[in-house]
């Protein structure tokens, strides 16, 4: 599902731009690219889990190190973002471009926590979800454990 999305929100929000006859600026588009880099790291991420359970160690190794790699990229990817986003709204308020930018860069900083951080998901799993209804807090990122497991194993 993660990797459908990486070209299908994008398409989707131009063509909602497109429908109002606004063409999507730059701020718009780079929204969009950091959403969609952030669908790409949650794509490597599922693919990741499901070689480990088939018992693929190497591809879920080169997964992991792929992940820990692009951390801080879309990191820097989404203070472009949001900054372009910012300035967007501050230039011309809040415009169709402005909501897009906006909109898909704070996707974009929820898939970020989401994979690295804490997982936001909770609603799919009735543990997750009994867990959260206990007050034992958001469970931590499945990928943001196997991301600083490897980068300790690197370290020694």
């Amino acid at each position: 599902m993660e990797a459908g999305n990486v070209l299908l929100v994008p398409a989707m929000g131009c063509a909602m731009l497109w429908s109002g006859d606004v063409i999507p600026d730059a701020a718009a588009i780079t929204g969009m690219a950091a959403c969609s880099l952030l669908l790409v790291i949650g794509a490597a991420a599922w693919r990741m889990a499901l070689a480990g359970l088939a018992g693929d160690t190497a591809l879920a190794e080169k997964l992991t190190a792929a992940c820990a790699r692009a951390e801080w990229p879309s990191l820097a990817v989404l203070v472009l973002a949001t900054a372009m986003a910012a300035a967007s709204v501050v230039e011309g308020g809040w415009r169709p471009n402005s909501f897009a930018a906006a909109g898909f860069t704070l996707l974009g900083w929820l898939e970020y926590v989401n994979y690295y951080h804490v997982q936001l998901q909770n609603f799919d799993s009735s543990i997750d979800l009994k867990r959260l209804k206990a007050g034992r807090g958001l469970r931590r990122a499945h990928l943001g454990r196997a991301v600083r497991v490897w980068r300790a194993r690197r370290r020694c």
